[in-house]
């Protein structure tokens, strides 16, 4: 393997790692916002509802709790 595809590679994995870190923050936005819909969420973000829930908590908020 050539040393400039390991770099390729890591180079990938670290934009994947920053762009879900991301899409976990908007999804955290988006809940604040006012659109307390997993399943919304999901489709807009493109992560999986165990995901979103699990990314909700990160951050303080409840999903199973929300603020009608």
């Amino acid at each position: 393997m050539s040393d400039e595809l390991a770099r390729q590679a890591e180079e990938l994995r670290d934009q994947r790692a920053s762009t879900t870190a991301q899409l976990k923050d908007i999804a955290a936005e988006m809940w604040m916002a006012g659109l307390q819909n997993i399943r919304e969420i999901g489709r807009l973000t493109g992560m999986s509802r165990t995901t979103l829930y699990a990314a909700l908590r990160e951050r303080g908020i409840e999903p199973t709790q929300r603020g009608d």
